[in-house]
C-alpha cells in the first residue's frame, strides 16, 4: 500500500477507502470506460495531510535527534558495561525517578 503524506492545509484531511469507493462509484456511473485497474489502484492509495503544527514538530524533532546522543559517552558505557566496570549510583537513580514521577503526580 502506497501512502502519499502532504504538508498542505492547516488541518488534518483523511479520505477512507469507503469515501474512495462511493466516488468511484458516482465517477464510473457516470463514465462507464473506466476499467478495472483502474479503481484497484485508487483503492491502494492513502493520502495523509500533516497540519502546519504537525509539520513543525516533525521539523523541530529532526533538528534536535541528531544532537541529542552523545556517541562517545554511548561508547564509554558500552566498554564499561562489557569490561563489568560501569557502575550505578542507586541514589541518584532513584532521585531521578522521583523528578519524573513529580511531573505526572
Amino acid at each position: 500500500m502506497a501512502i502519499n503524506i502532504s504538508g498542505v492545509g492547516t488541518q488534518p484531511s483523511l479520505t477512507t477507502k469507503n469515501e474512495r469507493v462511493s466516488k468511484e462509484e458516482a465517477s464510473t456511473q457516470s463514465t462507464p470506460n473506466n476499467s478495472a485497474v483502474d479503481s484497484k489502484e485508487t483503492l491502494a492509495d492513502d493520502t495523509v495531510q500533516l497540519s502546519s503544527v504537525a509539520q513543525s514538530l516533525q521539523s523541530k524533532n529532526a533538528d534536535s535527534s541528531s544532537d541529542a546522543i552523545d556517541m562517545d559517552k554511548v561508547e564509554q558505557i558500552k566498554q564499561a558495561i562489557a569490561a563489568g566496570e560501569y557502575k550505578i549510583d542507586s541514589e541518584k537513580l532513584a532521585s531521578n525517578m522521583m523528578s519524573i514521577d513529580a511531573l505526572f503526580g
